[in-house]
């Protein structure tokens, strides 16, 4: 029976990553993408956005500058979507660039003010949870322009890079405990009795 490519491998998951820098974009199994994007809170964007202009400079010859569009990949999303296509013709159905761009510059947008606005309010509200919200809006965009790369670059299940490296596990550790603040946060503000009672219980148990 076929095994399944978007599981991950039972074994050797932690090892070095493969050489993908001979690619022109950035190729990942969908199983490895999802993981880390997620365990990051979408942290993983800006990497993921760093290592495709990288490939593209180095490949390509184009004279960008990854790290800029990786940390302003809000203005830059849409020329890397056209770059997906341009990679991906004969390849792979077109990306919808006005759709994606316009969802991705939407959901930074609506995320960055709603945090700015929340951060300057006393009590918890809905504008706590709308950049929690729209994380599935930025990943559906970014999965659906990863499955378009890895097509573009003859690696449909990213088998290419399919293991967890060192610095993958350390990411994700690192998510986990971003995760478990903010969660902490929004209980906190929710539930502050109940909080107060656990973590008082909690340090009760360490000590």
């Amino acid at each position: 029976m076929e095994s399944n490519l978007y599981q991950a491998p039972d074994s050797e998951i932690i090892t070095p990553e493969s050489d993908t820098s001979g690619l022109a974009l950035y190729v990942v199994a969908p199983w490895k993408f999802n993981l880390l994007f997620w365990a990051t809170l979408g942290i993983y964007d800006v990497y993921w956005n760093f290592r495709n202009w990288q490939n593209q400079k180095d490949i390509r010859q184009k004279k960008v500058q990854p790290v800029a569009r990786a940390l302003f990949s809000v203005f830059f999303f849409g020329s890397l979507v056209k770059t997906i296509n341009g990679e991906s013709e004969g390849k792979a159905k077109p990306l919808p660039v006005t759709t994606m761009a316009t969802l991705y510059i939407l959901s930074y947008l609506i995320s960055t003010v709603s945090d700015r606005a929340a951060a300057n309010m006393e009590t918890f509200g809905i504008l706590d949870l709308i950049s929690l919200a729209l994380l599935p809006v930025t990943w559906a965009v970014l999965f659906k322009a990863q499955k378009a790369i890895n097509l573009s670059q003859g690696d449909e299940h990213g088998l290419l890079n399919n293991r967890l490296t060192l610095a993958n596990g350390i990411w994700i550790l690192l998510g986990i405990s971003l995760w478990a603040l903010i969660l902490l946060g929004l209980a906190s503000g929710y539930f502050p009795e109940q909080t107060d009672s656990f973590l008082s219980s909690l340090i009760e148990t360490v000590s």
